[in-house]
Order: C-alpha cells, then structure tokens, then sequence
C-alpha cells in the first residue's frame, strides 16, 4: 500500500514547510498555511456547534460554512502538491491502484500544523475527500510508550466511561451510551460492553487493577477542554473542580500555558474531578489498553494559542501569531497511548451511532482501526442526515470531525469462537432479561436512572415509592435489561407483588437455584432458612460483579 508523508518540518513567515514523500523515496518541501481565517474558522465552528442547537436561523452563514469544506480541502491540497510538479507526478503514481489502496500520514509536532483540518484535503479531480477513501492518521513526534500485550479474545472487550458530574444540569446521562449498545446489538456483534459506575477517576483505577491486556478500548463520555491554571483556579475557588485529595494524584502544580483535561466526576454533584491528559495516558497505558475513543468532550477541537515566530537574522524581532492547537486527543497520544480517535467538534448522536456500529462491525473483519474508522466515516460521508435539537433532521458534513492519532498499529488479537465458547455465549444471552417496552414505548428515565445507580453504589438498598400507574415496575423491569446489558450485573432477580405475595422460602430457592452450582444447591436444600440466607449472602459478596435483587415496588 502506497503512503504518502506530511511531515512538519519548520515554521516560517508564511506558515509551515513541510516535507512530502511517497513511501519515503524523493522528498519534496513545501509551504503550507492555514487556507481560512479567524471569520471562516469561526463560521465552521458556528455550523458544527451552535447551528444545530437552533437550525431555524441563518441558514445561509450555515449554508457557506457546509461548502467552504470543500474550498478549504481543495486549497490544502493545492499547497502539498501543486507547488512541485515532480510532487504531483509522485502523487499521481501513488494513486494508480486507487485511493483504497492509499494511506496518508501527518507528522507533526507542533499545534498549529496538527491544527489544520487535514481530514478536509480533497484533490479537485476526485469526487470525494481523501480521507472518505484513504486511510488517515495522524502521527506526532514522541519517544517511549510501554508495549501493549493485548490477551487473545473472541470478543471486543469495551469499557464506556460516562461522566455527569452536574447530573440534572449536565448532559443526559445515556445520550452516546444507549445508541452505542443499541447499535451495537442490532449490528449482532460480539462486543463486550462495561459501563463504569460511578464515573470517577477512582472507579476507573480501580477497575483497570488487575486487567491488563483485557479491555480492547476505553470509550470516554465526558466532558474535555483545554484550560489554563488561571481557569482552574477560579473554578476551585468557586467549588466546581476537585483540587485536593484527587484519587491516585497529588494537588495540580501551578503551570504556564493551557493543559488538556477530561472532566470525570467528585465525590459530590456539581463537582469535577478534572484529570490531566498525562495522568489519563499514565492510568491507561499501565493498565495495557492501546485505544482510546473519545466523542463527546470536543476532543480534537482546536482552541487559540499564540506561537511566537522569530524574523530571523541578527537583530530580529519576534511576531506572535495566532494558531490552533488539537487538544486531549493528540495530548493522548504524545504521552503514550498508542492510538486515540478524537473528535473535531461535538458529535450528533444519530451520528456517533451511525459511526460506532460501522466500527465495532468492522474489526470484527480484522480491517483495523484506521480502516475501520474511514469506513465509519464513509458511512457518515453517505447518509448526512442527523437528527438535532427541536427534533429536526439536517444534513451535517460531519464526515470532517473524527481525528484518528496513531503510535502504533494496534493488533486487537480477536480469534474465533472455539465450539465452547460459542455455547457459553449464547447460553448467557439466552439467560439474559430482555425487557418488553410497554405500548408506548419507553423513554427519557435517564436522570432516574443515573441517580439510582449512584444512590445503590453509595448504600445497596434502595426504596422506590410513587403512586399506583407512575411506571415504577416498568422502570425496574427496563432497568434489569440495561444492567445485564452494561455489566452492572451477572444476574437480577424480581420479586413483585403484581406476580404474587412471594414468601421469604420462595425468594431464597429461586435465588439459590441460579447462583449455586446443581450439587451445591442439592446441599443447600437441606440447610434451614437461617443457614439459606447466610449461604446466599457468602456466595453473592463473593461475585465479582453484583447479582441484583429487585424485591418489590411499593405503591402510595
């Protein structure tokens, strides 16, 4: 497979020179530069963000930034090959298998060049952007990185990291999480999914201990941005960030300039914990987990700073000029971690969908994750229509937004089902609750459901009350299905008084009878009621993932 290089090589007046080769042969040096202004750039940030919060107004400023991708791709593409006609005649020969058979890297080390949508870069006589057809990555300069011994697996092992530290005030808390696992059972595949609880940096340790080389990928739902010390401080003050006594990590240190966090949740509502992305990448890549996914913090947005370029000869003054920088995801990357897909700006939900089931699909066809991930974006690229606020359906050229950050090429190790692993799978699926929606469907519950989950893991008991006909045995039997669904637990149990007035005997023969293998539970049949439920207690508190027992609902 042809590849062909970008690589940052200095800056000057004009922008950036930079290096362009085909599998590494000649070597041409071109001048490179950003093919919009702070006006186009903010119009591209308006569409992506704010439009489609409110797609009733200025239609036409949305319109313009739509097709000014385009220009821009076209204007980048221009400036790599178009300088050198030796570098075009290079590119020409690299193409003749087809741009499928193509693969394009950036190397940069700087913010600003990585800043650049190069995702965007189209040749004028093709019908698509590169990136629809080619594999895209990016790369930045960086030494080190622990090697990563995945364990051989039959399934994609994923853990979702869903973060609301606001609850009420914050994002709906299974806005990515629920049309992921939806897609990804529609699309029938064997991925494993765990989504932590709480969403705390310490759940997040503690859950990686002891599992290395287990989990494929850690799919982060949180929110992400660069901040400077001075911004921490203000929020500390004002209670908003965690500052002392953050789990695994000292106090944060005063420093110069923006650093990237991800904001996990404290120990109380409306209050973050904000994890700096070395910190993220120490967590992640002590624990041996290569790939990193992040969609809902603007991970790949670029955010102001300000280079200063010096004019060069003796006496030389210095001009400050303003570039964007890439932030947790090429942050991710730097530090370690050998693969991070980011995204430009927020992703639509309909879109995260869409994209994270044609991925999980296709590892699954060993294409890798940068083959996957332009198959993801093709299908983004083909079907444009997203559902956004006020329920409207608009077409978003949000094909642009996924950023994929390569160290390494990353071998997932998936083999096939051997004969008893097949059968263990489907028996656990055929086991599993599957909720039943009532007439009219089942929806919202989310802010319920979040404080339920928070209010188990703190006490282990939890009395739901409410008037006869509220939806009270509907939520807890939905919430069975979605507990098995995300790991939350092996098995649940329910016993309601709309089946039948259940005696405590009852409750703890059906209970033994699934957790205790056929010859402890033969024993445990002769054991009296007392020495039942110590049995049950033992064997339940020694289950590494908790067994629910949904005892009733109470009516008022």
């Amino acid at each position: 497979m042809p590849t062909i290089t970008i690589s940052e090589h200095q800056l000057n007046e004009a922008g950036f020179v930079a290096r362009v080769t085909v599998d590494h042969q000649r070597q041409y040096e071109v001048t490179v530069s950003d093919p919009f202004d702070e006006r186009e750039e903010r119009s591209l940030e308006f569409y992506f963000e704010e439009w489609i919060q409110f797609p009733f107004d200025e239609r036409v400023r949305a319109e313009r930034a739509r097709d000014s991708v385009k220009a821009y791709g076209e204007a980048l593409f221009a400036q790599v090959f178009r300088q050198d006609p030796d570098a075009y005649s290079d590119y020409r020969e690299a193409c003749r298998g087809g741009l499928t058979n193509l693969q394009i890297e950036i190397e940069g080390e700087s913010p600003a060049f990585q800043a650049l949508h190069w995702e965007a870069m189209k040749d004028p006589q093709q019908p698509r952007p590169f990136a629809v057809d080619t594999v895209f990555v990016r790369k930045r300069f960086q030494r080190g990185g622990l090697p990563v011994d995945l364990q051989p697996s039959p399934v994609i092992n994923l853990l979702v990291v869903t973060a609301r530290p606001d609850e009420e005030k914050d994002v709906g808390y299974r806005t990515i999480s629920r049309p992921l696992i939806d897609a990804i059972e529609r699309g029938r595949l064997r991925v494993n999914v765990e989504l932590l609880r709480p969403g705390t940096f310490k759940a997040l340790s503690e859950h990686l201990e002891g599992k290395a080389g287990f989990y494929h990928m850690v799919h982060f739902d949180a929110h992400g941005g660069l901040m400077s010390y001075a911004q921490f401080e203000a929020g500390a003050k004002n209670n908003r960030y965690l500052f002392q006594a953050r789990y695994g990590r000292g106090d944060i240190a005063p420093y110069e300039g923006e650093k990237a966090f991800l904001f996990l949740e404290g120990a109380t509502q409306g209050k973050a914990d904000p994890v700096e992305a070395q910190e993220l990448a120490d967590l992640l890549t002590s624990q041996g987990t290569p790939i990193c996914i992040l969609n809902a913090c603007q991970s790949g947005k670029q955010a102001s700073t300000t280079l200063s370029l010096r004019a060069g000869g003796e006496g030389g003054g210095e001009e400050e000029i303003e570039a964007r920088e890439t932030s947790l995801g090429s942050r991710l990357m730097t530090s370690g971690v050998q693969m991070v897909v980011a995204m430009g700006y927020s992703v639509t939900v309909t879109a995260a969908a869409l994209m994270m089931e044609k991925l999980y699909g296709e590892l699954f066809a060993e294409r890798g994750i940068p083959e996957a991930i332009r198959l993801g974006r093709k299908a983004l690229y083909n079907d444009k229509n997203r559902k956004v606020y006020f329920n409207q359906v608009v077409e978003l050229e949000d094909w642009l937004l996924p950023v994929v950050y390569a160290n390494k090429a990353v071998d997932l190790r998936l083999q096939p089902l051997s004969p008893e692993q097949e059968a263990a799978y489907y028996d656990r699926e055929d086991a599993r609750y599957r909720f039943t929606p009532p007439t009219y469907s089942f929806v919202g519950r989310d802010l319920e459901i979040l404080k339920i989950e928070k209010a188990l893991l703190r006490h282990n008991v939890l009395l739901l009350q409410g008037m006869g006909g509220t939806g009270k045995t509907t939520l807890l039997n939905y919430l069975r299905d979605w507990w098995q669904r995300t790991n939350f637990a092996v098995d649940v149990f329910y016993f309601g008084y709309d089946e039948k007035a259940h005696t405590l005997q009852q409750i703890l023969h059906e209970i033994g009878k699934r957790v205790l293998s056929k010859f402890e539970f033969a024993s445990f049949g002769a054991m009296g009621q007392g020495a039942q439920r110590r049995k049950l207690a033992e064997v339940l508190r020694a289950k590494p993932t908790p067994v629910k027992v949904t005892l009733c609902t109470s009516r008022l």
